[in-house]
């Protein structure tokens, strides 16, 4: 559910959930994206390197989330525990092409503290609706380390296919690793949101 009805195209949008609530990422949440951001596990599945400090996680944020808003390529949520402003994750479209294909790639993250309790399901249900509601997307696409099994699970369990294994297609510290695709789309997530009711 949006918090508000004003054109979520033209107003940063507010998800929100019975438990959670998703804002938009800004400079003052710098130590966390750091802190999120650094954990070995993460860095290792997502093939990018951590921040080196708070001047550089402050630059990534305007870098992957206000820039990438501002210019209609993508939108990433802070997830937040309702009562509380303090993120605890995150997740977002990037990559989106609008117009005639109407597509885009999602990530997420969630602090370890956090996980395997439901909370990136939530919020990527809320996130997947404003994606094929709001934004119009026909197809959504996640990228995933083959050895992120939570991760799959979590794709698997939202109802996105597996399209492909890409053999050694991501260069992260001078190796080349694998990708899975998954993607869903909007007949298929409309298919389900159906089913549910």
């Amino acid at each position: 559910m949006v918090a508000d009805g004003a054109d979520p195209l033209l107003r940063f949008p507010i998800l929100m959930t019975d438990r959670l609530v998703l804002r938009e990422i800004t400079a003052a949440d710098a130590a966390f994206w750091l802190l999120n951001f650094s954990a070995s596990e993460v860095v290792e599945l997502t093939a990018w390197e951590a921040p080196r400090d708070l001047e550089a996680a402050r630059a990534e944020i305007e870098q992957f989330c206000t820039l990438p808003w501002r210019e209609g390529t993508g939108i990433r949520w802070g997830i937040t525990l309702r009562g509380s402003n303090e993120p605890i994750g995150t997740l977002g479209y990037h990559g989106w092409v609008q117009g005639r294909d109407r597509r885009a790639r999602m990530g997420y993250d969630l602090l370890a503290e956090h996980r395997g309790m439901g909370i990136m399901t939530e919020a990527m249900g809320v996130a997947l609706a404003y994606g094929f509601k709001t934004m119009t997307l026909h197809r959504v696409e996640v990228l995933v380390d083959p050895r992120n099994v939570p991760s799959i699970r979590l794709a698997e369990r939202l109802g996105f296919h597996l399209d492909a294994h890409l053999r050694q297609s991501t260069r992260f510290r001078d190796t080349f690793q694998d990708d899975l695709v998954f993607s869903l789309l909007a007949r298929e997530w409309r298919a389900a949101a159906e089913a549910k009711h």
